[in-house]
């Protein structure tokens, strides 16, 4: 069915033909109460791929990003994909480990890539950075130079105390573990077998380490959404964990093919965690919330594309939570949220000092007093470099997260992806989406 020209236009850009995986026009439409990317191909003719059934929340956001995140910033934060090896085969996965044969980054390789780098975040990944026998060096290397280490695995090697300890002594400064409920079956669809008790036990041994962890969360539609709140719950009983990420299933590496029906957006994920926190965590205070987040990386000049959403909880006695709106009049925020935004289209000198001054007295209440101080630390990291480490025992972030394929890959995204990549088969990369779409380009051709 094709999309007639009188729906309304959102935002002109360019896309990906999911077919032939070339770089062709597209537009983003509003069709019958639903968000499309709508592109058409000379060859292949036109697709259109879902991004939204919430239009108005679309709407709004895309408005205030365009308004404020008006030019892309430096990079700060990129992956690293120190190997294309793994010790699993996951049939969801996104990285399409063990799919070519090149050589893992050397020690040597890694001295000369960080040599006059400095306050970068580089993401160890692609594919399980713990089966590389030089790890902890890299790790050392990486932190000496002034850099923040962040592992992300499986977990299957952090299951060994003494080899995650060697990790933490050698400068390891956060993990970022895949976990994906407390259902041995889910994991069997999702990671190839059951991996619940080794989870646990690189938990386990994470907490006693003091080690500060993101819990990554790859939610398949059918499979494993009912796992939502005890992840939740789980998150919010240890200190240790910083972040919560709901990571939608998307097409690309050994997932491509296989998971259509189980993929997932954002957007969509937005409304399982609501509807699993009983609208605790609503739509509406992910939105405000959202538009606060957009507002603070125009101000410290931070890359984040518009498809990742987030939310902010504060946790409670140990074994619950308060959530933002809870402690701050977010509405009366977000008409201050606003007034920044006109300044900005405006271009205004006094965008950011009035948007302090007029957000200060809604910030500092009663109810806020006892969390300034993580109120601080949050905006300090903003500016200096997001290290799970600085993040206060009582802030847990919430993301809403994905990554680019041919199906909702549009430069108009891409070019403010927040995290680069560097790797052995295409080099220094400024936008990590951009990197999906070329290594899958190279794959499905092949």
């Amino acid at each position: 069915m094709n999309i007639t020209r009188n729906e309304p236009l959102i935002h002109k850009t360019q896309a990906m033909c999911p077919k032939c995986l070339d770089i062709i026009d597209g537009e983003i439409r509003e069709d019958n109460g639903n968000i499309w990317l709508v592109r058409t191909c000379p060859v292949h003719g036109e697709t259109r791929t879902f991004l939204s059934a919430h239009p108005d929340y679309f709407r709004d956001l895309h408005g205030f990003y365009t308004a404020v995140m008006d030019r892309s910033y430096p990079q700060r934060d990129f992956i690293l994909r120190l190997t294309e090896r793994c010790n699993l085969e996951c049939p969801i996965c996104l990285a399409g480990a063990n799919q070519q044969v090149l050589a893992d980054f050397s020690v040597e390789e890694i001295k000369r890539l960080v040599k006059g780098m400095r306050g970068k975040k580089i993401d160890l990944m692609g594919c399980e950075p713990t089966i590389v026998k030089d790890l902890p060096e890299i790790i050392r290397i990486i932190s000496e130079a002034g850099n923040i280490s962040a592992l992300h695995s499986n977990g299957v090697e952090l299951a060994d105390f003494d080899y995650l300890k060697k990790l933490k002594e050698n400068g390891l400064h956060e993990v970022h573990l895949q976990f994906d409920g407390f259902d041995d079956k889910a994991y069997e669809i999702i990671r190839g077998k059951p991996l619940l008790q080794n989870k646990l036990k690189a938990l386990e041994n994470l907490e006693k380490l003091e080690i500060p962890v993101d819990l990554v969360m790859t939610i398949l539609a059918g499979v494993n959404e009912k796992e939502i709140p005890a992840v939740l719950d789980f998150a919010v009983q240890h200190s240790n964990v910083k972040e919560l990420f709901f990571l939608g299933c998307r097409m690309l590496g050994r997932a491509a093919g296989h998971f259509e029906s189980a993929q997932l957006l954002p957007d969509q994920v937005i409304d399982l965690v609501a509807a699993s926190s009983k609208d605790r965590i609503s739509r509406e205070r992910v939105r405000r919330f959202q538009k606060l987040y957009f507002g603070a990386l125009s101000i410290f000049k931070v890359r984040k594309c518009l498809y990742i959403q987030h939310y902010l909880l504060m946790r409670k006695g140990g074994k619950d939570y308060v959530t933002l709106d809870d402690v701050v009049n977010m509405p009366r925020l977000e008409l201050v949220l606003e007034r920044y935004r006109r300044r900005r289209e405006e271009n205004s000198a006094l965008a950011v000092p009035l948007f302090f001054l007029e957000a200060m007295p809604i910030v500092v209440n009663l109810k806020t007093v006892g969390l300034l101080a993580d109120f601080f630390v949050l905006t300090m990291l903003m500016k200096f470099g997001f290290n799970l480490m600085r993040v206060r025992s009582r802030t847990i972030m919430l993301g809403y997260i994905t990554a680019c394929d041919p199906l909702i890959y549009n430069t108009f995204v891409a070019e403010n992806c927040g995290k680069g990549e560097i790797s052995r088969d295409l080099g220094v990369q400024e936008a990590g989406a951009l990197a999906n779409v070329m290594r899958e380009h190279r794959w499905r051709k092949k």
